[in-house]
């Protein structure tokens, strides 16, 4: 799964990944559009529960910033 914001010149990327020792994990990427710097971050997850928490959160945060979903 793949969520995407956008605001402004900025981006922020969402991505669930599985792991080869059978957990999940959550890869934030953020940065400017159309620039080569910016940044991520791996948040393990240990249970489907608690992916879906974080990214509720997360989502809660990025609209709460101003961000708009966008599709990809």
């Amino acid at each position: 799964m793949q969520l995407y914001w956008t605001k402004k010149s900025k981006y922020y990327k969402l991505i669930e990944q599985r792991t080869l020792f059978g957990t999940t994990d959550i890869v934030c990427v953020w940065g400017k559009l159309g620039g080569n710097l910016g940044g991520y971050k791996i948040i393990p997850c240990s249970s489907k529960e608690e992916v879906d928490q974080i990214i509720d959160q997360i989502s809660t945060r990025r609209k709460y910033r101003g961000y708009k979903s966008a599709n990809i």
